[in-house]
Parts: C-alpha cells; sequence; structure tokens
C-alpha cells in the first residue's frame, strides 16, 4: 500500500462515511487538531516517569478515545456509526475527574495562575492541553455549524475535550511536583 494517492492535491479529502470535503471542512480542522493532540500526548508518553507506569496507561486510553471524538465529528455526531466499539460519554467525563481528584490530592493548593513550563514532560503536557483547548473550540464550531446533526454526541464530545485539558492541567502540575521541580507562579519575582 503506497503513503500517497494524490487524491488530495486538489484540495479535498474524503472522511469517515465517504463524503468528500474540502481541507478546510470544519470536520477536517478538528480531526487536524485530535491528531495533533494524540501525537503530543505520545510525546508525553515517550518522556512518563517509569516509576508511575499508570501514567502512562491512561495516556494510551486517551489516545483511543481521541480516536473516537474524531470519528463522531467526521459522521456528524452519529454515534451508531462510529467504526469503533465505545464511544464518549459521561462515564468517560467522570473517570476523568476521578483521575483529576487523585493527582489533585498530592498536589498545593493553587493559589496563583502558573505558567506553562518545568520539567520538560510537564511542558510536554502544557503543549498538549492547549492543543486539546483549540480541538474544543473546533468541535464547538463543528457543532453549531449550520450542517452539524447529533448535537448530544457532539455535546458529549465537547464536555470530555473540555474535561480533558483540565487533566492535562492538573497532570502538568503533578509532573513538576514528583520532580520537584517549583511551578512558575504569576506574579512572582
Amino acid at each position: 500500500m503506497k503513503i500517497y494517492t494524490r487524491q488530495g492535491d486538489d484540495g479535498r479529502t474524503h472522511i469517515l462515511g465517504g463524503a468528500c470535503v474540502w481541507k478546510d471542512d470544519p470536520r477536517v480542522r478538528l480531526g487536524g487538531s485530535v491528531d495533533e493532540l494524540f501525537s503530543w500526548l505520545g510525546v508525553v508518553i515517550a518522556h512518563a516517569p517509569v516509576e508511575r507506569p499508570e501514567l502512562a496507561a491512561q495516556l494510551r486510553q486517551l489516545q483511543g478515545e481521541l480516536f473516537t471524538v474524531g470519528a463522531v465529528a467526521q459522521l456528524q455526531g452519529h454515534v451508531e456509526q462510529v467504526p469503533f466499539s465505545r464511544s464518549i460519554g459521561p462515564k468517560e467525563c467522570a473517570r476523568l475527574e476521578q483521575w483529576i481528584d487523585a493527582l489533585d490530592a498530592e498536589l498545593p493548593t493553587l493559589e496563583r495562575f502558573i505558567l506553562p513550563g518545568g520539567c520538560p514532560t510537564a511542558a510536554f503536557v502544557h503543549v498538549a492541553r492547549t492543543v486539546c483547548r483549540r480541538a474544543e473550540c473546533d468541535l464547538v464550531a463543528l457543532a453549531r455549524s449550520a450542517d452539524a446533526e447529533g448535537a448530544p454526541a457532539l455535546g458529549h464530545a465537547v464536555a470530555y475535550l473540555n474535561r480533558l485539558s483540565d487533566f492535562l492541567f492538573v497532570l502538568a502540575r503533578f509532573l513538576n511536583h514528583i520532580a520537584n521541580v517549583e511551578e512558575c507562579l504569576t506574579g512572582k519575582g
């Protein structure tokens, strides 16, 4: 199988479900943001602390779920057409909240805004968090577009991405904490 097909050379591409759309279609933009996000998660996994293997496992699980988010969006929210065995819903958001609470319980109270950075792995997580925010905005734009259908499925995906960015924020703080790297707080000289 060749990697190049030349089919997208005119600026159009085929998405799940067979539709041919322009590459600036909201579904394609979202797909690009999600692709970038799970690529950054791959960078984080490659740098994850070996003494905390559960973090890499969680991030791998998130990568798989992001494939589902992209599929739901490309199929305009029609979960029943998603070619995977799962969907994204309240259960996944609740699980992310549990992960957030577990990490946050080990952290000092945050009293000021922090600047992204710290140890390299935490810095990578901060980049992933910002890409997640963009993916969330792209998904909201798709959900608001005139041709979007299946709003409940898209709404679950929006909530999931919102919670995922919260998880990534806390994960970055946690990684700095276990690496004994002080966070850069705003207003600190």
